[in-house]
């Protein structure tokens, strides 16, 4: 019964192992993964919705949540309660990006498609209400390595700032972090701050000093590159997170940066603040990274929306091997797409990476 559901919505490797498929790991995952997203690629926003009722992806009742809560006991046969699973918004527009352009008017709506599925309200001033307190200083953490490579940053922060405008935050309580300077003047964004806390902070696996923006900021929007990592493996959600916020992030990157990451995201001063994770994968770094080579980006048109960060870099991870099959490379991860960094933040409690607790939605085109 089991192995059964996992050709639909289970990892791919395992789907595929599971009825004896002799195909090579990253193929299979790939190709099981392929015929997933294109099932629920083909839900119409209304059906996508639908699914949703009873289903809140964030919670309001005092703290805003910023992921959903671990599931401990996982079950072994039978249907698995959409409530308990992580919901991924993968919304990809093709016209959005023209060569070098970006389309912002269309960004703009992918923005707030996002947003409208991960929440489940019918409208972003809603969805960014659900998310944000009226009284928040929102840092919106971008990822400066590539970026000028990439050139997508600029029109993300001026659709994020745009949209967070509509809905009823200024943008001068919004800080823009390692995005260009300009940015800040152009977008009259609140100065980022810099520097270190001046007291170490103890993470499990280490101790260091917090970043002084920390101490400025109440909300975190994470939007950080897709892209692979020559240490880490992969460069998402969590990755953007941790090493940024410590004075000397060299010091973990062993065992391919695990269980740094995880300890690290999982402190008070990072994991209280985070709301939502909007990974950048309009061009993705799908060898080579996280240094930016032409060869190695793919221009992918899409963002992934989560209140997950481990469920959206888990979704990357499948993204990068998919486009990684079709360029000929081996697939990155074990055998069931298990990224070091990524798999112990998962048993650290931050959210989930198995494939049967998470439900992707990628709706059609408009």
């Amino acid at each position: 019964m089991r192995e059964k559901r996992f050709r639909v919505q289970g990892s791919g490797f395992r789907a595929q192992k599971a009825f004896g498929a002799t195909d090579p790991p990253g193929a299979a995952r790939c190709k099981s993964r392929r015929e997933f997203l294109q099932k629920v690629g083909g839900l119409t926003a209304g059906a996508a919705f639908a699914h949703l009722v009873g289903k809140s992806a964030v919670a309001l009742d005092g703290d805003v949540a910023a992921t959903l809560p671990a599931t401990r006991a996982l079950p072994s046969i039978g249907p698995i309660d959409p409530r308990i699973k992580s919901i991924v918004a993968h919304v990809v527009r093709k016209e959005v990006i023209d060569g070098p352009k970006s389309h912002m008017t269309l960004l703009g709506e992918m923005i707030e498609e996002g947003l409208r599925i991960t929440t489940g309200e019918n409208n972003a001033v809603d969805a960014w209400r659900k998310l944000l307190k009226p009284d928040d200083v929102i840092g919106i953490k971008f990822n400066q390595v590539g970026a000028n490579e990439l050139g997508t940053t600029l029109p993300m922060a001026t659709a994020l700032v745009s949209s967070l405008k509509r809905a009823g935050f200024a943008p001068e309580r919004v800080m823009l972090i390692e995005a260009p300077h300009r940015l800040t003047r152009e977008l009259k964004t609140k100065r980022p701050v810099f520097g270190w806390s001046g007291t170490a902070v103890s993470f499990g696996s280490g101790a260091e000093e917090l970043s002084a923006v920390l101490q400025e900021v109440t909300a975190l929007i994470n939007v950080p590159f897709l892209k692979t990592h020559n240490i880490a493996g992969m460069s998402g959600c969590l990755k953007n997170l941790s090493h940024a916020f410590i004075r000397r992030p060299a010091r973990y990157h062993g065992n391919g940066c695990a269980p740094y990451v995880g300890d690290i995201v999982a402190l008070d001063q990072i994991r209280s603040k985070l709301r939502i994770h909007i990974v950048n994968a309009l061009r993705v770094v799908y060898q080579g990274g996280p240094t930016v080579v032409p060869e190695g980006v793919w221009t992918h048109a899409g963002l992934i929306v989560s209140t997950d960060p481990v469920a959206a870099d888990a979704t990357g991870i499948d993204l990068l091997n998919e486009q990684r099959a079709r360029a000929k490379l081996p697939p990155i991860g074990d055998d069931q797409a298990h990224i070091p960094h990524v798999h112990a933040a998962a048993q650290r409690g931050l959210g989930t990476d198995d494939q049967d607790y998470i439900q992707v939605i990628q709706p059609p085109p408009l």
